[in-house]
């Protein structure tokens, strides 16, 4: 199953399936990008609105891409405010330099190696010189680490055709090592599931500069 069609069953099945509270992670986000006075935000993976609606809520002029046709029609609804592409990020037909900043929660670790590169340069591509990129991915730390096959360092086939990434600090500061790291961390997420209850990850984020 492609990533389109794995998105599109688990968000018509689920609905909103992560409920409406946003990521701490938002909040992190938002204040150094207010701090550095960043206005328009790119949100790859933007989902049904879940996490931009913190940021349209707050004044920024959003866009988002999703790739799941059926989550973009939940956020039509959930946060109007954002401008949203349905699409894949290397598909979607924006400007180069565009943005401000790039908010990527929990996509980056869905990628194997070489496409996580090009996923982290297709996003620099779209911000302005000085601009920032803050991602979040999942932690060593997770309690889902090791679950299922290993097929690249440190990435396991969790389930067929879906791919997870756990990062290490250094892991994540080598992904960015051409850029000037402006902060770093590890934080406990929790999100209450459509199906599973209260879920809780480790997470870690950092933003850069370009």
């Amino acid at each position: 199953m492609d990533q389109q069609a794995y998105w599109d069953e688990q968000f018509e099945d689920n609905g909103c399936i992560w409920g409406s509270q946003p990521s701490v992670a938002t909040d992190i986000a938002i204040s150094l990008f207010k701090d550095n006075n960043a206005q328009s935000v790119l949100i790859p993976g933007a989902g049904y609105g879940r996490n931009s609606k913190a940021f349209t809520s707050d004044g920024f002029d959003v866009t988002g891409i999703e790739i799941s046709s059926s989550a973009c029609q939940l956020a039509e609804g959930y946060d109007p405010a954002m401008t949203l592409l349905n699409c894949s990020l290397f598909d979607a037909p924006l400007p180069a330099e565009e943005f401000d900043a790039v908010f990527c929660f929990d996509v980056l670790h869905l990628f194997l190696e070489e496409e996580r590169r090009r996923f982290i340069a297709k996003c620099a591509d779209l911000v302005k010189p000085k601009g920032l990129m803050f991602f979040t991915v999942l932690s060593e730390n997770d309690d889902y680490f090791g679950s299922g096959v290993e097929v690249e360092p440190a990435t396991f086939e969790v389930k067929p055709g879906k791919f997870i990434h756990f990062f290490t600090a250094g892991d994540l500061r080598d992904s960015f090592q051409r850029n000037c790291i402006l902060q770093e961390g590890q934080f406990k997420d929790s999100v209450k599931h459509a199906k599973h209850g209260l879920k809780e990850y480790q997470v870690r984020y950092i933003c850069v500069r370009k």
